[in-house]
């Protein structure tokens, strides 16, 4: 019989083939991201269109990016969506969140939950998984 070593070594070979690397991460997180980007960018569009016209900025419904690295700007296999440019991202929060005169609506926190079944869907099949199993 294999030591206590041996067969824990085994074990974390086993396991080990498991656990995506970065580059599986990156791939499934994109695409999930892209799902949820697309579905975003739709609610805004849709709740917080405004016919202004912003030379400098343009509209943020028009500006929701995906960053392939974490929030601290790592490349860890983390797919990040949000807006890029600061002034979207205050007014995107500042209409999730509200404020004394903003009635808040939550409309990326909904749009998050709404979106995870179609996510995960994306992301299992970026990584090879086929549906139901």
């Amino acid at each position: 019989m294999a030591s206590f070593e041996d067969q824990l070594n085994n074990y974390r070979k086993q396991l080990s083939k498991l656990v995506p690397n970065t580059e599986q991460k990156l791939k499934a997180n994109k695409a999930g991201a892209e799902v949820y980007q697309k579905r975003l960018a739709e609610v805004t569009k849709a709740k917080h269109y405004s016919n202004k016209k912003d030379e400098k900025y343009g509209h943020m419904a028009d500006h929701i990016e995906i960053s392939d690295k974490n929030s601290d700007e790592v490349a860890d296999g983390s797919a990040t969506v949000g807006w890029p440019n600061r002034y979207h991202a205050m007014n995107a929060m500042r209409l999730n969140d509200g404020t004394i005169h903003i009635k808040a609506d939550h409309f990326v926190d909904i749009t998050r939950e709404e979106s995870n079944d179609a996510v995960v869907e994306a992301q299992a099949k970026a990584l090879g998984f086929k549906k139901g199993g």
